[in-house]
């Protein structure tokens, strides 16, 4: 995501990472990985279960109980969630999300 993060601000997205992770280990993540937008600490999992990412045993690695899985949510300025998809691959495949994000209103 960090790599294309000029790209998604260009097209008026804001990027805000989720984590499982408390506040202080989700701090070491942006340090450590050098992101520039903000990772919201969610240990107890309300954010990754509001946006409905938890695993389902279709999924891969679905049977190892109730853990987030990545992917990426596209919520419009009205919060209106418009794309979902789950990416193991996470990051690699986000430029694909810009041409959804710019037809957005």
């Amino acid at each position: 995501m960090q790599k294309q993060i000029n790209q998604f601000e260009q097209a008026g997205a804001q990027v805000v990472g989720v984590s499982i992770d408390s506040g202080a280990q989700a701090a070491q993540v942006v340090q450590r990985t050098g992101a520039t937008f903000p990772i919201l600490a969610d240990p107890d999992l309300k954010v990754t279960t509001q946006f409905d990412m938890q695993l389902r045993p279709e999924w891969p690695m679905g049977m190892m109980g109730q853990f987030p899985e990545m992917g990426f949510v596209i919520v419009d300025g009205q919060g209106i969630v418009r794309a979902q998809r789950v990416d193991m691959q996470f990051g690699n495949g986000a430029i694909q999300l810009l041409p959804q994000i710019k037809e957005l209103p």
